[in-house]
């Protein structure tokens, strides 16, 4: 197994002399008296642990240290210093910027097992990359590997639609044609539950697409994709938008929040309503969009409301949904710096309240 690399700067030889004379035999000492050579050993050698002392000629120990972060981050930094600068090094390593240090005049022995502190601490953080690492390519592979699926998927789904309804046409039997109307709803519940899949692939990556937002066209096309279910069940629906300002947004996850909030407002509405309703209303400035989306539908009682937005939580099991639209408008929101807050009368209807900052900063960059 390669030995420890170690850096050691200073501007007493004496001190370079007895730290070299100490450890090279358990770990490959590297000691110089000059700052620019310490970097060149830094830059080439890659050592596990850099140890400066604070007072230096040019830049102070903590700023050095600073310096070699940038340069390798993963290595161990470490101060040797004066009792006098003492509680200057303390602050240093109590935000996290040093590891330790090493008060002069130095012991050997309390030398040697912060060294050995600090290799542990090192291997440890070596193996929580590395897992890292790994995780983050298997995560990566599965997300791929679902995404593919789940495209591969929705090509035999469109064929077996279209058999479907040719059959339909073809029966009249009404037992017959109560069967296909039960294969439909299974095969539509399906169909939803991919499409929620592709969307939360597409949403964990860190891909935007930012655009100017014209909040009532954007809403119409939305309303569009489910126009079958709101002329069949007879929802009304009302869009107000005062806009006092250009807003820019990602349109995909704007389209995911409020595509999947639309479909809750249509799954659960009150079956025996004859007029079903959904309000959206949008209020922009230069600063944000404030949406308010309100239905008079079922509502959801007070134990649930704090699980709408868990994966997979569904309020009622018997009515047909993945449990997953919620859950992707608040990861969509978040992906956005906005807020999602729900209100809901169990029996009166659901509001949720969207808060999304305006993005046109990004246009005018």
């Amino acid at each position: 197994m390669n030995r420890v690399k170690i850096v050691y700067l200073d501007d007493e030889l004496g001190n370079l002399q007895s730290f070299l004379a100490a450890f090279r035999r358990k770990y490959h000492v590297f000691t110089t008296h000059d700052q620019q050579e310490a970097i060149r050993i830094i830059k080439e050698e890659k050592p596990e642990i850099i140890i400066t002392d604070q007072r230096m000629p040019l830049v102070t120990g903590v700023e050095f240290l600073y310096m070699a972060e940038q340069l390798l981050p993963e290595s161990v930094k470490i101060l040797t210093s004066a009792y006098s600068d003492i509680s200057a090094i303390i602050d240093a390593v109590n935000k996290g910027h040093i590891y330790n240090y090493i008060k002069k005049p130095w012991d050997i022995n309390d030398v040697s097992l912060i060294l050995e502190n600090a290799v542990k601490y090192y291997q440890a953080n070596r193996t929580i990359r590395d897992q890292l690492i790994k995780l983050e390519k298997t995560n990566e592979e599965l997300n791929r590997f679902v995404y593919s699926a789940s495209h591969d998927l929705r090509s035999p789904i469109t064929t077996i639609k279209g058999i479907l309804q040719m059959a339909r046409e073809d029966v009249s039997d009404p037992i017959s044609l109560q069967y296909f109307n039960m294969i439909d709803e299974s095969i539509a519940r399906l169909d939803n539950f991919i499409r929620s899949i592709v969307q939360y692939y597409q949403n964990g990556k860190d891909v935007f697409d930012f655009q100017v937002i014209d909040f009532k066209k954007f809403i119409e096309s939305v309303l569009r994709e489910f126009s079958f279910e709101i002329e069949q069940f007879n929802i009304s629906t009302h869009i107000n938008v005062i806009s006092n300002a250009i807003f820019v947004t990602d349109t995909f996850r704007l389209r995911i929040i409020l595509g999947n909030i639309i479909s809750n407002a249509i799954k659960f509405r009150k079956k025996n309503d004859n007029n079903p309703t959904i309000e959206i209303d949008v209020f922009t400035d230069k600063n944000e969009a404030k949406i308010i989306i309100k239905d008079n539908g079922q509502g959801i009682m007070k134990d649930y409301q704090d699980k709408v937005f868990n994966m997979f939580f569904r309020v009622m099991p018997e009515i047909s949904g993945n449990g997953i639209g919620l859950y992707l408008v608040k990861e969509a929101v978040e992906k956005l710096d906005g807020t999602v807050e729900l209100n809901s009368e169990y029996q009166e209807g659901t509001t949720i309240s969207l808060n999304l900052p305006n993005k046109y900063y990004l246009l005018e960059n």
